[in-house]
């Protein structure tokens, strides 16, 4: 018997409603009404009608990713309430709010007319917790949440420490990696990871990054930085990626972790197209960045 599982859900109001139904089954009174209306904020934002701010211009660090991130973190945050520790309504909305804000940082204001967003790659952490500060406080939220959301973002940096990271508690903490891991094997599980690639060396060239020489390098050193991103989740985010199963055993009673398999078999399929093409690596990556929903099909 096969059961499909939709790894990836490609409109905006399929993963919402995902979401809303995992949240729900953690809590079956949720209130939604401020991530409902954070929801409807930052997609005015990334599409260029929020006062302040340009459109969203970054093609690997966009719209769809941060979708892909917030599904992706409302499994782990099911996944760490079923398997290591029960969580309260409040911390899941607050790190789902911080998903949705997490790369916002990336997005030009009105007044910045040059280049793209790329440009902030080193620093769009920190401009995106100034454009959160400002949101906290036009919606007068209490400051302990903003410290929360603040250690949250600060978490998903890529070159960051988490060891240096302040925390109100360990529950904060226990999302902040949550957040810092669906950032992670959200982008490295998904079908179209090796696709996307060459967005992701466009915008580290312009955001200075000189870690990789050429869009070839980058493909040739994409397993290293793989293991170095998997050492991290483990040894210093908690490994909270380890309850993930639990939430795809509850949901669909298929107790495996398939962002991580998935991202086994990109890097699987990265080596074949490179020994195989070499330079020309190119030739392998078959799949259209505009992609339908893709269920994985599951024997059992």
């Amino acid at each position: 018997m096969q059961t499909a599982i939709q790894l990836y859900i490609r409109t905006p109001e399929g993963i919402d409603q995902e979401v809303r139904s995992i949240v729900t089954a953690m809590f079956p009174e949720s209130d939604f009404s401020t991530y409902s209306q954070a929801f409807a904020d930052v997609r005015r934002l990334y599409a260029g009608f929020y006062p302040g701010f340009q459109q969203c211009d970054t093609p690997y660090h966009n719209w769809h990713h941060t979708l892909d991130v917030l599904l992706a973190t409302a499994r782990l945050l099911h996944g760490i309430h079923l398997a290591r520790q029960a969580l309260s309504p409040h911390i899941v909305q607050l790190t789902l709010i911080a998903a949705l804000f997490h790369d916002c940082g990336y997005i030009r204001r009105e007044d910045e007319h040059t280049g793209t967003g790329a440009q902030f790659t080193l620093d769009h952490v920190q401009r995106g917790l100034l454009l959160l500060e400002d949101y906290s406080d036009t919606h007068h939220w209490p400051i302990m949440d903003l410290l929360d959301l603040d250690s949250m973002l600060q978490c998903t940096a890529p070159s960051g420490t988490p060891e240096t990271v302040v925390f109100t508690n360990i529950e904060s903490m226990l999302a902040a990696h949550v957040l810092a891991t669906a950032d992670i094997v959200a982008q490295m599980g998904s079908d179209i990871y090796l696709e996307r690639l060459p967005l992701l060396f466009k915008e580290l060239t312009e955001g200075g990054i000189t870690d990789f020489s050429s869009e070839y390098d980058l493909f040739t050193k994409t397993r290293g930085f793989t293991s170095f991103m998997w050492s991290k989740m483990e040894c210093r985010l908690s490994n909270v990626i380890n309850c993930m199963p639990a939430h795809f055993k509850e949901r669909y009673n298929i107790e495996h972790d398939f962002y991580s398999e998935s991202a086994l078999r990109n890097l699987e399929y990265l080596e074949s197209i490179l020994a195989r093409y070499g330079k020309e690596y190119s030739q392998g990556l078959r799949r259209s960045l505009n992609r339908s929903d893709h269920p994985i099909k599951h024997s059992g």
